[in-house]
């Protein structure tokens, strides 16, 4: 005898329903993986005079990031943004280093931005600064430069050792804040390209006695300092400070000397 199985309707309409819902995960969870990313205009408000294209990467642990590339050349400087921000503080530096004949990546950091936020891994900072390298090398650059202010001055200076690039330069970044990135002195000795420090004396969020023991520990043999009087900050060394346009001249003149 043939055994036929009573289904409840509720128990049906729970199961398409389910499904569906699978479904439209599903669909989500594509769009969010193919979904242009904005335009700098969308995610800035402006471009700041930059002729920049905007993409994702994603980083070796699965992280997707904002980012922007601008200028032609086969040197890229990559700009890692300070806390509290997002690529967009970089522009106003971008601008002038494209206007130089140089190259500019620019980035979202994990959990910045229009960036990811990963529920594993939050403040591996390296990750993002080595995916923005592997970009500017696959995009065919020659040579790679790794320029951050504040928080990234600091990732730059903290968890890149791994790293081999032309150069570093830290804009008063010396040494990550809990919550910020993950800080790795032990690697300090490790970094051996040349190093380029900026930063302004009385600079109360990277101490100077801080900066220069940071400075003295990091392994390279070609590392310079360029010490202001003051107390600015970050990309404001390049950007509003009164000696700006000199410290501009002399990160160019920097950058042209290690190619």
């Amino acid at each position: 005898m043939a055994e036929f199985a009573i289904v409840s309707p509720i128990l049906v309409s729970l199961r398409i329903a389910l499904a569906a819902g699978l479904a439209l995960a599903v669909t989500m969870g594509a769009r969010a993986t193919t979904s242009a990313p904005p335009t700098l205009t969308q995610a800035c408000g402006s471009t700041s005079g930059l002729d920049a294209s905007s993409s994702w990467l994603t980083t070796a642990d699965g992280v997707r990031l904002y980012e922007i590339e601008a200028g032609r050349g086969s040197t890229t400087i990559v700009l890692a943004h300070q806390g509290g921000s997002n690529l967009c503080d970089t522009l106003a530096y971008a601008k002038t280093l494209v206007a130089a004949g140089l190259r500019i990546l620019a980035f979202d950091f994990r959990g910045w931005g229009h960036s990811e936020l990963p529920t594993r891994n939050r403040l591996a900072l390296g990750k993002d600064l080595a995916t923005a390298v592997d970009r500017s090398r696959a995009d065919g650059a020659k040579h790679v430069f790794l320029a951050g202010a504040s928080m990234g001055g600091a990732a730059i200076v903290q968890n890149t050792a791994g790293l081999h690039v032309d150069g570093r330069i830290s804009f008063s970044g010396t040494r990550l804040w809990l919550g910020y990135g993950v800080n790795d002195p032990a690697s300090l000795p490790r970094v051996r390209d040349p190093f380029l420090y900026v930063g302004s004396r009385d600079d109360p969020r990277a101490p100077l006695q801080e900066a220069l023991g940071i400075f003295h520990r990091i392994g390279s043999a070609d590392k310079r300092t360029a010490l202001y009087r003051g107390s600015w900050h970050g990309w404001s060394l390049v950007t509003a400070a009164p000696f700006a346009p000199r410290t501009r001249a002399l990160v160019l003149e920097w950058i042209r000397s290690h190619r």
